[in-house]
């Protein structure tokens, strides 16, 4: 049958609920998933234990993940922005793909909140590239660790920034935000938010999928219609509509026709 394994820094709901539960050190991640790789190629590990999970339970995991039929490793903000990120999910790449050399086994983020994917399903198929694109030089460059939004806030390389549909105040790396509450922010949201309240521009917009049709896409990448259920009230715009007259104006700013 189904097991169901968490593996987590500290002990959470889904680790109550689920079949087993590996606590790993703090930025341990790395290391644990590399040795993991290790102990499905059928490497023996030296040490007693990595990132405080003792090899017994490494090497019983292994096995467990090569017998199964059809197995996937779900990662979250966890793996993402701690400590390693892009690396911490090359090396989960790394796992999944020594697993399909003995089962059929897949990778998939853990999606937190509405659309995340869809985001991410856009800059996919217009420039092939899922996120942490770059259009600086008038063509697309793919670089996570430099070009994503927590590293040029983190860095301060940004002088201003525009946010559509997100509340990075409330999920970003303390870091990332201080930077962000000292630069102009302008921000398009249909509620209030940690974002809207330290942004000095705010624009109301109508919610997709109720006052605005749309698509979405699930955690899965699958795209899902939406159709509009109520008017909006006020006369707010859609997203797109914003964006599309803000376009107009920089354009008219710059000189540009069209």
């Amino acid at each position: 049958g189904r097991h169901i394994v968490a593996v987590d820094v500290r002990e959470t709901r889904m680790a109550r609920t689920a079949d087993e539960f590996i606590k790993v050190n703090q930025r341990g991640d790395f290391e644990l998933l590399l040795a993991l790789r290790a102990a499905v190629r059928g490497f023996k590990l030296k040490a007693e234990s990595v990132s405080g999970v003792p090899v017994e339970s490494i090497t019983g995991l292994a096995r467990r993940m090569k017998a199964a039929k059809v197995g996937i490793v779900f990662f979250g903000l966890g793996l993402t922005q701690s400590e390693g990120r892009h690396m911490n999910i090359d090396a989960a790449v790394g796992l999944v793909e020594e697993l399909n050399h003995h089962t059929k086994f897949l990778l998939s983020p853990m999606r937190g909140h509405y659309n995340v994917a869809g985001a991410n399903s856009v800059t996919s198929w217009q420039t092939g590239y899922p996120y942490a694109v770059d259009f600086a030089r008038g063509y697309p460059r793919y670089n996570p660790g430099e070009y994503t939004s927590v590293d040029l806030l983190a860095k301060g390389e940004a002088d201003a920034a525009i946010i559509i549909a997100s509340d990075p105040a409330a999920t970003f790396p303390a870091e990332a935000v201080r930077h962000l509450a000292k630069i102009p922010v302008v921000t398009l949201d249909q509620k209030v938010t940690p974002t809207t309240m330290l942004s000095r521009v705010t624009i109301p917009v109508a919610t997709a999928g109720v006052e605005a049709e749309g698509t979405a896409y699930r955690m899965d990448g699958v795209p899902l219609r939406l159709k509009r259920v109520v008017e909006p009230e006020g006369g707010l715009l859609p997203d797109e509509e914003v964006l599309e007259a803000i376009i107009r104006r920089v354009r008219a700013l710059k000189g540009e026709v069209g």
